[in-house]
């Protein structure tokens, strides 16, 4: 697959599509984002790797990174995020 100025223009869109999804993830938490990798990875293994769906994929893994980043640095502080989520 040759990368073109329109691949990259739709990557580019499936990366504006996959921000809502991270804002949402980040309001009621990252379970919710093993529903939405679980329906886009029907276009992914029917069609093939379209650039919207790995855009979209791209935004989820580096705010999964993200979050295993700062579990990693200080899993206390981790604790009470969770803690502070489950009571709003």
């Amino acid at each position: 697959m040759e990368i073109s100025l329109t691949s990259v223009v739709i990557f580019l869109l499936g990366v504006a599509l996959g921000a809502p999804l991270v804002k949402v993830a980040k309001a009621r938490g990252p379970l919710i984002l093993l529903v939405a990798m679980v329906a886009l990875s029907i276009p992914l293994f029917t069609i093939g790797p379209h650039p919207v769906v790995l855009g979209v994929y791209f935004t989820i893994a580096i705010y999964l990174l993200s979050i295993a980043g700062k579990l990693l640095r200080d899993p206390s502080k981790f604790n009470e995020f969770w803690k502070s989520i489950d009571q709003d």
